[in-house]
């Protein structure tokens, strides 16, 4: 090796030597013989010889103050060398063209225009010239990856998944469709993706970002309505969640407020404290603002007779509301006695098969083996509306599998399989709960008003009407069961015995219109009646009819010259109720504020039903110990994140070493 690195250094010298003959000291021409020889022998003294080229030198300008009358000034970035700066167009030139020849060239071939401009001209345009950032592209670099990492973080929470799903599956997924679309270049900008600490830290501002854009609304003034619900958690933590609806930018909003974690040792006198410390403490709200308060009608923390709501009805202006869709459930629990039985064992049937793991796996393997359309049975509970309709759908499918299965079980549920009429009232079970089923997700969903709820809840009693008069007459009919037309037509079946059923079914159906009308008195029905120029103001055009509303003069003659309007039914039918009532609330304000006051109210606490389903998945057996009230935020908020915002006011620390 040694050998081989003189002999490499011998050949560079004698090709030096050659090149600077004429500059060797001393007399006469030096012979490449010679010279070598001398190599040689220093070489064996010095191994440090290193040949010393000669440098171009390479003249640096300066900048002169006369070149600003051809529009360049001294760019102010720290350059090594001084270079021009044009103040027209602030392109930036190389040291080399700071010659007045070059400047010139560029001011008559870019700027021909300006040619004849006097020197004021251009002191004047100097003031306004952009100076440039230092590490300007980098800073640009960072923002886009700061406003990613808040994107990646906004998706976990909306997920409702763990923070270390950006560092194991988003950013893996992303390298690798990067990295196959395009290059590895491109793939090692998306490294800047955070870890799970990092989106922690991101999803509590986009919460607090979320909570301010929403409290700076509320606090504006405007009338807002409210719902309440409380549930246990996995943890048996008791949670009061609160919504709020309000009107913005021209139409109803609906946004979840606050998550109070409530203690077993507090009063109810304690909790009103509670909610007020949050709801006008922290959030500054005038309670005065509230025309609205929705809860179900159970006798806990958030029902009728709680004294949380009738402390909440003294301090506010707003009216109780009970919720539709819990006196929906309230009337489908009234069940004759006999029918009650058939219900009781469906659930004994479940609870045997689901109570036992292995039952379940064979019941399943049993099913898939003939082909069955379903091979599970559903687990029945009091808390979930749609449970009963369901569970009674699922066992009436596989009633033939789940005898054979019994029977080979040899217990003793199998015998009431057997029994024919049993069979025909779970038929009937579960047609009326299917259609109970049906109408309690017609009263769920967003920005559902009273006008709309109230309908369906007096179609359904009008229905229910007509069945029982179809029963009580002379030739029976049971289309509205189709479940239970299909098994008597494929079954024979004893006439007496049809008609006894046919009067349980009649006494069933006279007691859920019994308990409508209870749950849903005609007092409500009456209010909404003197009111149905709200649904459609449109009905009214004569004015003989106007006068039989309950209204004031004042709202007479606005409601007359609404009825006229035709540009503003077209409005009406393009636009959602609300957003009608509001957006004519400058020409009709005493129409419009009357409307929104009605509409404003919730019917139903299917929000909160929403949310505690959210609270659910977030606080699995893995995370029993969660209480991120932020991630509950972002993943609940209606609001969308300003991410300009968010990235303006984010401090970075690379940005304050710049």
């Amino acid at each position: 090796m040694d050998h081989f690195f003189f002999k490499r250094k011998r050949n560079n010298e004698a090709k030096y030597a050659k090149a600077c003959s004429s500059s060797t000291s001393g007399s006469g021409s030096v012979t490449s013989d010679n010279y070598e020889k001398n190599t040689d022998s220093n070489l064996q003294t010095s191994t440090a010889f290193e040949p010393h080229f000669k440098k171009k030198k390479v003249s640096v300008r300066r900048y002169n103050e006369d070149y600003l009358k051809y529009g360049f000034i001294k760019c102010e970035k720290p350059f090594e060398s001084d270079r021009p700066q044009c103040v027209i167009c602030n392109n930036i030139l190389a040291n080399e063209s700071l010659k007045p020849s070059k400047l010139k060239r560029h001011l008559e071939t870019q700027h021909a225009e300006l040619t004849d401009k006097p020197l004021e001209y251009f002191q004047r345009k100097k003031k306004d010239v952009k100076s440039p950032t230092p590490f300007l592209s980098y800073s640009a670099v960072s923002e886009k990856a700061l406003l990613s990492s808040y994107l990646v973080a906004y998706r976990v929470a909306k997920e409702k998944m763990a923070y270390t799903a950006a560092e194991k599956i988003i950013l893996p997924a992303c390298l690798d469709i990067v990295r196959t679309i395009f290059d590895d270049k491109s793939a090692d900008k998306l490294k800047t993706i955070p870890n799970d600490n990092t989106i922690a830290l991101r999803i509590c501002t986009i919460a607090e970002h979320l909570e301010a854009t929403l409290t700076a609304r509320l606090q504006s003034g405007i009338d807002f309505a409210v719902q309440f619900d409380e549930s246990t958690d996995t943890g048996s933590c008791t949670a009061l969640l609160v919504y709020v609806r309000y009107t913005w930018q021209g139409d109803f909003m609906e946004d979840f407020l606050c998550c109070l974690n409530l203690t077993s040792c507090l009063s109810e006198l304690d909790i009103f404290t509670e909610l007020e410390k949050c709801i006008v403490g922290h959030y500054n709200l005038d309670w005065k603002n509230c025309k609205g308060i929705t809860s179900d009608g159970t006798a806990n923390v958030t029902g009728k007779q709680s004294r949380v709501i009738n402390k909440l009805l003294e301090v506010t202006s707003a009216t109780w509301n009970h919720c539709f869709i819990h006196r929906d459930a309230l009337v489908s629990r009234e069940i004759p006695q006999n029918l009650m039985e058939v219900l009781k064992n469906a659930v004994k049937v479940v609870n045997f098969i689901k109570g036992s793991p292995l039952n379940s796996r064979l019941l399943e393997t049993f099913c898939s083996e003939i082909g069955a359309n379903c091979t599970h049975l559903l687990y029945h509970t009091k808390v979930r509306w749609l449970s009963q309709g369901k569970i009674l759908s699922r066992v009436y499918e596989l009633r033939n599998e789940i005898h054979v299965f019994l029977t080979e079980k040899r217990s003793h549920l199998a015998t009431i399989f057997e029994d024919n009429i049993w069979v025909m009232k779970l038929a009937y079970l579960t047609d009326i709960f299917g259609i109970l089923n049906e109408l309690s997700l017609k009263l769920q969903g967003k920005n559902n008003d009273v006008f709309q709820q109230m309908e369906r809840i007096q179609g359904f009693r009008k229905t229910l009407l007509l069945w029982q008069a179809r029963l009580k007459s002379k030739r029976p009919s049971y289309y509205m069961f189709p479940r239970f037309l299909q098994h008597i037509e494929e079954n024979v079946i004893n006439e007496n015995i049809l008609e006894e059923i046919k009067l349980e079914i009649l006494l069933h159906l006279t007691s859920l219109s019994q308990t409508f009308n209870h749950f849903f008195p005609e007092e409500k029905f009456e209010t909404l009646r003197q009111n149905c120029w709200v649904k459609d103001p449109f009905a009214f055009q004569n004015p003989e009819s106007i006068t039989e509303l309950d209204l004031v003069p004042e709202e007479e003659n606005e409601l007359l010259q609404l009825s006229s309007s035709i540009t503003l039914k077209n409005d009406y039918e393009a636009l959602s109720l609300s957003a009608f009532w509001i957006k004519i609330k400058e020409d009709f304000p005493l129409l419009s504020r009357k409307s929104i006051l009605l509409l404003l109210p919730f019917t139903t606490t299917s929000l909160c039903e929403l949310g505690f389903s959210v609270l659910t998945q977030l606080k699995t057996k893995e995370r029993n110990g969660f209480s991120g009230a932020a991630e509950v935020r972002v993943a609940l908020s209606s609001c969308v994140p300003d991410w300009n915002e968010l990235v303006r006011r984010q401090d970075t620390p690379h940005l304050k070493s710049v």
